[in-house]
């Protein structure tokens, strides 16, 4: 069996440039202060991890729980805004949706997603590609705050027990690839957000990336 498991901005929905506003803008109408985001900074590069690290550094955040829910609510409601003024779309990484039905149907294939998002803001932005979450073993960072934690979750619901045999990611960004590592996953970039030798723009040369995984005819 091969696990295959995705992030979801940027590796399966076009929505980096997007979400990166939202985000900044909700934690700045929030408290008050500007945000950083150069998000390579921050130690752990989820939704939940940057926005603890910035609440630790602001000054005045007297009740950081009530503080945290508001900020999160927030960037989820500006979300669904932002899928809702686009029909209840959104742009996918051309052939996402395809290649991730496909591998669902592969015999030798097991899929998940772990995302450095919450789970809200996830599973809005892969219904709005055409994808049923409910359909899919995913971890967020709902569960966790670091990647490396968030992948192991999405890893230990997809197999239910069972071994891989290969383990593979598919991420956009450097910090995808630093987890990948530290848990001896293989990986695909998509894009041109991370030098590696296994690289697609996207998803639509599905032959090729299959035979990647070694999951070709």
């Amino acid at each position: 069996m091969h696990l295959v498991v995705f992030d979801v901005d940027g590796t399966l929905v076009d929505s980096s440039g997007i979400n990166s506003r939202l985000y900044k803008e909700a934690v700045e109408l929030e408290l008050g202060t500007q945000v950083d985001d150069d998000w390579a900074r921050y130690r752990h590069v989820t939704d939940s991890g940057i926005l603890n690290e910035i609440m630790g550094e602001a000054d005045g955040t007297r009740d950081r729980p009530l503080a945290y829910a508001r900020i999160k609510a927030a960037f989820v409601r500006t979300v669904a805004d932002h899928i809702g003024n686009g029909g209840g779309r959104m742009p996918e990484i051309a052939g996402a949706r395809a290649f991730v039905e496909r591998l669902k149907s592969h015999p030798g294939a097991s899929v998940a997603v772990a995302t450095g998002g919450w789970r809200e803001t996830a599973a809005m932005k892969l219904r709005a590609i055409g994808l049923d979450p409910g359909e899919l073993c995913m971890a967020s960072c709902s569960d966790a705050v670091s990647r490396v934690d968030i992948m192991r979750i999405a890893e230990q619901r997809a197999l239910g027990g069972r071994r891989a045999a290969r383990r593979t990611y598919f991420g956009d960004q450097p910090w995808d690839l630093r987890a990948s590592r530290e848990l001896g996953y293989g990986f695909v970039a998509i894009g041109d957000g991370v030098a590696w030798p296994a690289c697609y723009p996207d998803f639509r040369d599905a032959e090729a990336i299959l035979g990647e995984l070694g999951l070709g005819p």
